[in-house]
Formats: C-alpha cells, structure tokens, sequence
C-alpha cells in the first residue's frame, strides 16, 4: 500500500479496460480466491523448489528444472518425470521421492497476497462481499482455515459443496440468493479468461479482471475492467482511502 501526503490512496494498477464503468456503484461484490486473494502460484512455486531440493546441488540447475516444472499446464506431480529427466535427474525413486515431497503439505508456502486484507475490509466497510471460489471441498476449505479469511466472507461458496464449478453461471447465482442481490448489483473479481469473467457476465454480473501477469487479454468478451492487483479494485469502486488511512 502507498498513500500520498493527504492520506489519499495511490493507484497501483494497470489502467481499466477503457470502456470499463463500473456504474451504477454495486452492492456486492464476490471474489475468487486463487491467483486473486491469495497467492496460490507463489506457494507452487515453494513447493516444486522443496520438492527439486534434494536432487540439485547446483542453485541455477534448480532454478532452471522449476522454472521448466512451473511452465507445464498441468499443476500436479505428473509431470516431474519428464522434467526431472531433461535435467539428468532420473529413475522412479528419485521421481518418486520428490512427487511425495510435492504432495506432502498442499499448502506450503500458500499466503494472502499483500493488499487483500486492506482491500477486502475497505470494500466490505461500504458494501457486501462473498467469495466464490472452484475446487473440492476437501482443499479448498482447510485453505480459507489456513488463511483465516472465513471471517472476512459472511458469504463463501465452494463448488464441490454448491454441485457446480465455474464458468457455470449457477454457481454465483448462489451467492446472489445467499445476500439477496441481484446479478446486476453485483461485480465479481477473479483471475481466469476462461472461468470467471465468462461464468460471471453469463450469471449477469459485472466482470473484474485482475491481471497480475501484465498479459493481453485470452479471452473472447472482455471483462468490465481491468486491475494488475487488488488496490486496483477501490477507485472503480469509487473508495479513496483505505482503513485509517482518512485525513483528518
């Protein structure tokens, strides 16, 4: 967080989309949770490092043979085979070994970005929030215990629990009969071009795209607005300052 002399917020973002609007001001606004509040590809990153550890004793060879198991699409072990064998690490017990470590904690190194816990109760101080997020229950909610934000969120869906996954535009109808809102008093904020922005303008929600990455839009309908982190979000709100950061 940055403020200026007076206490005012200063924008670190990316500017919105610019047909972006944001009007009229909604009522509640709902947030997915990896890769939006919390940094689900940082601890990935952890975890493949403390997986690869024991078979490198050169850092830069490490570093190459994680940044080559972070590039694959898929985000389990199964591909570590693969990777481990392009470094000259092979056979099925050094694999082996480091797939358990992988697997050993799912949550190693998982954390809140750093803004979330401002922005979330600056949002909350002026309208409702939710969080909506896709993956079994099994994970997802010893996560939100982890991260203790179930208190933030008076409204959490999970999918496995709700029987629908994003983009389903079901799953945030939910969320919108759990507060009582309707779908065009409602924004979403989430990271996906494939799951949330679609799910969330198909269920008739207004669409936040947090771009971390910088990246061009993959998608094929924009979202409403564009952020590159979650202070971003307050100015399309129309929030100027974050809590206790009001001149007096």
């Amino acid at each position: 967080m940055r403020v200026d002399d007076d206490g005012e917020m200063i924008r670190q973002m990316t500017s919105p989309v610019e047909t972006a609007s944001l009007q009229p001001q909604p009522k509640l606004v709902l947030f997915d949770l990896d890769r939006t509040i919390a940094d689900y590809d940082g601890a990935r990153l952890v975890r493949t490092q403390y997986a690869f550890e024991p078979h490198f004793d050169d850092r830069e060879r490490l570093d190459l043979a994680v940044a080559d198991a972070l590039a694959h699409v898929g985000e389990g072990a199964d591909h570590f085979e693969q990777v481990l064998a392009a470094h000259g690490i092979s056979g099925p017990e050094l694999v082996q070994e480091a797939q358990r470590r992988f697997q050993e904690d799912l949550y190693r190194g998982l954390r809140l970005f750093d803004e979330t816990l401002d922005v979330v109760a600056a949002v909350a101080a002026h309208v409702a929030v939710g969080l909506v997020t896709n993956g079994p229950t099994a994970i997802q909610r010893p996560k939100i215990e982890l991260l203790d934000i179930a208190p933030l969120f008076p409204v959490i869906v999970v999918s496995e629990e709700a029987g629908v996954w994003k983009p389903d535009p079901r799953i945030f109808q939910i969320a919108l009969d759990r507060v009582g809102v309707a779908a065009s008093d409602a924004i979403y904020v989430g990271d996906s071009a494939e799951h949330d922005i679609p799910g969330a303008h198909a269920a008739g929600l207004r669409a936040v795209w947090i771009n971390r990455l910088g990246i061009d839009w993959p998608g094929a309908h924009r979202p409403d607005a564009e952020i590159r982190d979650l202070y971003g979000l307050l100015p399309l709100l129309g929030i100027g300052h974050l809590p206790g950061t009001e001149s007096n």
